[in-house]
């Protein structure tokens, strides 16, 4: 309780830092020219999905990255630039990037989904991009947990109006990508639109601040990421900070600035169940085939469990008795596993 109202005061006064609050401000008007679309009238596509529940809910998302793996599950970040500290400048990442091929490319290196950008100011994406990469994954890509699903397309945006989510749902996306520190008074709201058109959220956040919102609200799929979006600066050892912070039934992943193996290594044992690569899948084949077939060929890392006391009457008397079951938690280190 005390938490919940620490995070409502600080939602009151919230802003988005530095130079997010620029991108968003633009994103913003790029909403509001979306609702003059055909799509967002009341009888068109988007407006009509943000009015009725979906008849069922995906969770490919949350299927592929598995519960509490002992191996890690990588999502590759499909973009063709990457957005700095500074409004309007980005760093080229692979500007040729054919969302299709790179699908088809990062699944034969053993990512089990992908985020496609949507956004063209930051990423160089458009909705195009989203479009292609739904029907090529649900064509050709069967999701790595079997089933019916397809590999799991996570819609990628600064999203702060649940107008995006419906357009992310009526394009193919199975989940979006919900940045915290872009729209975090919104958040709740957004969850919300995601549970009722059935789409799962991956909400990025990068502050024990953020963590509490997010927490609260109910998030389950959350992604650290290392780079903070105010600056663009690679805050090193930020996730690892953060792990505390995160309960013990949230699935994590954690990303930003992540191509080596130790990297690799020093976050799982933090207790994060995967990890997001950009760049480091998208740059030289060599070295992108290197890093994957090495954290392929890491050794499972056992789950730390605690014991928990279940009180039980016995058949004779009003006595009890202590028998254990098993609590999933988080890995303290290599020589601090539990049973």
């Amino acid at each position: 309780m005390l938490l919940l109202l620490f995070s409502t005061a600080w939602l009151a006064a919230y802003t988005p830092p530095g130079v997010l609050a620029s991108l968003v401000d633009d994103k913003r008007r790029e909403v509001d020219r979306m609702r003059k679309l055909p799509e967002a009238r009341e009888d068109g596509p988007w407006k009509l999905r943000l009015g009725y529940p979906a008849e069922s809910s995906s969770y490919a998302l949350g299927r592929a990255i598995g519960w509490r793996s002992d191996t890690p599950v990588v999502l590759a970040d499909l973009k063709r630039a990457s957005p700095t500290g500074k409004l309007g400048a980005t760093v080229s990442v692979a500007p040729g990037l054919v969302v299709t091929d790179s699908l088809s490319r990062v699944r034969e290196l053993g990512a089990i989904g992908a985020l496609v950008s949507t956004d063209l100011t930051s990423y160089g994406g458009g909705p195009r991009d989203l479009k292609d990469a739904c029907t090529y994954a649900r064509q050709q890509l069967p999701s790595s947990a079997g089933g019916d699903d397809a590999m799991p397309i996570i819609a990628k945006d600064l999203i702060i109006d649940p107008l995006q989510i419906a357009r992310a749902a009526c394009d193919g996306a199975k989940a979006v990508l919900l940045v915290a520190s872009a729209a975090l008074p919104d958040l709740p709201a957004l969850l919300d639109t995601c549970t009722l058109l059935g789409l799962e959220a991956l909400v990025e956040v990068h502050t024990p601040q953020e963590v509490a919102v997010a927490t609260e609200c109910g998030a389950s799929l959350i992604l650290v990421n290392e780079r903070d979006r105010a600056t663009g600066e690679l805050v090193n050892g930020q996730a690892v900070g953060i792990a505390a912070l995160l309960p013990p039934d949230v699935t994590c992943l954690a990303c930003g600035g992540i191509s080596r193996l130790d990297q690799v290594r020093t976050l799982r044992r933090a207790g994060y169940d995967g990890f997001v690569l950009g760049r480091s899948l998208l740059g030289d084949p060599r070295d992108a085939e290197a890093l994957m077939a090495a954290i392929a060929a890491e050794q499972p890392v056992q789950r730390w469990s605690e014991v928990i006391s279940v009180p039980k009457p016995r058949s004779s008397g009003g006595n009890t008795i202590t028998t254990t079951g098993g609590f999933v938690g988080r890995a303290p280190g290599d020589d601090e596993f539990g049973i």
